[in-house]
């Protein structure tokens, strides 16, 4: 609602035009808003750098604003954190007492100039103040303009300004006061009777219901600080390696808020994965980071402390994407740094089921270019470490997203597998990682390598996390026709349902074959083969069949027959940059020629390929031998009377950046047997089963039939409550002597 005042400060505004804000003007005032909104409640702690990040500043800056925060006593800092400052009881107080005596001055000056025509803006502020399904926010923003436009009758602009000052000053504990209360009826109430007291012109019984509001509202504001509201100080709540089902039982019992967890990631990322840091290991895994996180955790939070009951089934769940999937408002790269300043207009279809769920996205995780290889290196972020040893690969392409989740950068993860991008790294980083039958999570808004072979999926650190976010995400699309397959039976869905069912005796009913001619070979394989053998005898003795030496034949060349990537993937790559008329790019040439890492081989083949997959002549031989492989597959698991077959994800452990550096392996050779899935729309989970003598996780891949997720997840998470196989990553920051 437009209001004298808000006219009278646009009037003034007019007489000479405003110039740009300086950089530190506009970060004072970015944090000024959030702190005066409650976006920060009082006695919440951040780092400086990711209080930097969250506005797209260097740290520099947020200093500068910072010092004048603490002038006005809204925050106190030192060299690495923030806390926004708590008044005591007895200065909110002092604060309500001033208050007082303002809009008792007000209130005699306004209440003489009361006509019709400000009463009946007053009558439908108060109808909109007691609609149902009014957030807290939006109440209290009625409440202020309730106020502002009676006391504006009283044409004191000084009055105003003061009374203005004083409401931003205790505007963070007004957003305490509307989430602790159970309801506004009685503030409505208290407003309807002064706006009967205005209508009657009676001054005296105003100026004592004002009185009495204010003592209601301070106290209620004072009850809640003491009970801990709005401060994480004195809580004892371990965020390490929380799961979705802890996450939410915290929230339920008042011990934890989306804000407060969503806050602590971000002050991991900037201490132990921003670049930035010179004391952190710099893990270099989250590429982008989303302005809007926290206050997307505070509306969650609002809406719950109003209704009760959590938003959806992945409530204020913090979730990196990787950036291959388009995000409405936060730059979407691909992982090339042609298209650092890409801002997708809608999100992927993923990202918005996520939304619509209740997740938090906190921002967007490195890759390489295009997904186009099985490493980290990128043209947009360069190298992402892996957080069990930095000197090791991540492994690609949903590097950041392992990485992030591993290093415990948020709760879940997101990534997409077209040949394996979801598996290897999660081989590499001791998580769980699955890649659906193809079809069953839509594709939309994810930058496209191989089209037919392409699905986003989690990574997780549990199975029931993965199973939390695949009900979510999972289900037919109409703006992606292979999607079509999720409407074909009723054994979609449900996943959660599957996993909580599950205990570790289920193992004794499963049957595995052991893929034998999977297994790598020299003193690199046998590293990982010594891990998964271990693992196959642990199977045996917690009860579950195994079939030994199930043979494939000529498994490379298998492998060789069916890959499509320099036949189709430029083909589909550039079919998405022309569906989008904003992309600054249409030509994969162009692109390689202007922004490549220099390590990318296959981006470079890709780019060389033929503009139609139909006029390389292996195309349709290709798609043909994929079929058959798929076909052949599924008759080993026939004929050997096996649920799934088993071997290990990958054939070595996490390579070192010298190997890559020495291009001991390019994209197409390197021993991933991931493509097994892949290459034959099978899906396919990478589970944690062990770590080599020098410690580097190890996973092992288990194949089932198509549209086996619901016995993947149940084998899956019956192998986790048997052996425990999850070992966080030890990561620190480097403290100053």
């Amino acid at each position: 609602m437009i209001t004298e005042h808000s006219l009278h400060a646009a009037d003034i505004t007019s007489r000479a035009p405003a110039s740009p804000p300086t950089l530190g003007e506009s970060v004072y005032q970015q944090l000024r808003l959030r702190i005066v909104e409650g976006r920060l409640l009082p006695g919440s702690r951040v780092s400086l750098r990711s209080l930097a990040e969250s506005v797209g500043v260097s740290t520099m800056p947020t200093r500068e604003a910072l010092k004048r925060l603490s002038a006005e006593g809204l925050v106190e800092f030192d060299r690495r954190s923030v806390t926004i400052t708590t008044l005591t009881a007895e200065e909110i107080r002092e604060l309500f007492t001033i208050r007082l005596a303002l809009e008792s001055i007000a209130t005699e000056w306004a209440l003489p100039r009361f006509d019709a025509e400000r009463s009946g803006r007053l009558r439908a502020v108060l109808d909109q103040m007691t609609a149902p399904g009014l957030t807290p926010p939006e109440w209290r923003e009625l409440n202020r303009e309730f106020h502002q436009t009676f006391y504006s009758g009283g044409r004191s602009r000084y009055l105003l300004d003061l009374i203005h000052n004083m409401w931003d000053r205790l505007q963070p504990y007004m957003a305490i006061y509307v989430s602790d209360v159970p309801d506004f009826a009685k503030a409505d109430r208290q407003h309807e009777d002064m706006y009967q007291l205005m209508v009657a012109g009676d001054l005296d019984g105003l100026l004592a219901a004002t009185r009495e509001h204010l003592n209601h509202t301070a106290e209620t504001i004072i009850g809640a600080l003491a009970d801990g509201a709005g401060s994480t100080k004195e809580k004892s709540v371990n965020y390490d390696e929380l799961s979705v089902g802890s996450f939410h039982a915290l929230i339920e019992r008042g011990d934890i808020t989306s804000a407060e967890l969503a806050a602590w990631y971000l002050d991991r990322i900037a201490s132990l994965d921003s670049v930035d840091n010179p004391d952190g290991p710099r893990i270099n895994s989250v590429v982008t980071l989303n302005p809007s996180a926290l206050d997307d955790a505070a509306r969650i939070d609002e809406q719950y402390a109003r209704t009760g009951a959590l938003v959806g089934p992945l409530h204020g769940v913090p979730v990196l994407v990787k950036d291959q999937a388009e995000t409405k408002g936060i730059p979407t790269a691909f992982g090339s740094q042609a298209f650092a300043e890409y801002v997708p207009v809608e999100d992927a279809t993923v990202v918005r089921r996520l939304r619509q769920a209740g997740a938090v996205i906190l921002g967007k995780t490195t890759m390489c270019d295009f997904a186009a290889g099985w490493f980290s290196f990128s043209s947009r972020s360069d190298h992402t470490k892996n957080p069990y040893d930095p000197d090791r690969e991540t492994g690609g392409s949903s590097a950041g997203t392992a990485a992030a989740v591993t290093a415990d950068f948020c709760l879940v993860g997101i990534g997409e597998d077209t040949g394996g991008s979801i598996r290897l790294p999660s081989s590499f980083n001791n998580l769980f990682g699955l890649r659906v039958t193809t079809g069953l999570v839509p594709r939309t808004g994810f930058s496209p390598l191989l089209r037919h072979q392409d699905t986003p999926g989690p990574i997780a650190r549990s199975v029931p996390d993965l199973a939390a976010v695949l009900d979510v995400i999972v289900g037919y699309d109409p703006a992606d026709p292979l999607t079509t397959i999720a409407t074909t039976t009723s054994d979609v869905g449900a996943y959660s349902a599957t996993v909580e069912s599950t205990n570790a005796d289920e193992l004794s009913s499963f049957r595995v074959g052991v893929l034998s001619d999977a297994f790598g070979d020299g003193a690199d394989g046998e590293l990982t083969n010594s891990v998964v053998h271990a693992a196959i005898d642990e199977l045996r003795r917690l009860g579950t069949t195994v079939v030994d030496g199930v043979l494939h034949g000529d498994l490379p060349a298998w492998v060789a027959d069916t890959s499509l990537y320099t036949a189709q993937s430029r083909h589909d790559i550039e079919e998405f940059f022309r569906s989008r008329p904003e992309m600054p790019h249409t030509s994969l040439a162009d692109i390689v020629e202007e922004a490549v890492h220099p390590l990318t081989d296959l981006l470079i083949d890709i780019a060389a390929g033929p503009t139609s997959p139909e006029e390389d002549p292996r195309y349709y031989p290709g798609r043909m031998r994929q079929e058959a492989w798929r076909l052949k597959l599924l008759a080993m698991m026939a004929d050997s009377d096996v649920d799934f077959l088993i071997y290990p994800t990958v054939q070595v452990a996490a390579p070192t950046r010298a190997d890559l550096e020495a291009k001991r392996w390019t994209a197409l050779d390197f021993p991933t047997n991931t493509v097994i899935a892949s290459q034959t729309s099978l899906p396919a989970m990478s589970m944690p089963v062990g770590f080599t003598d020098t410690g580097l996780p190890v996973g092992m891949e288990v194949l089932g039939r198509p549209l086996a997720e619901r016995d993947l997840l149940r084998f899956a998470r019956a192998w986790e409550l048997a052996t425990s196989p999850r070992r966080p990553a030890k990561l620190s920051v480097t403290v100053d002597a």
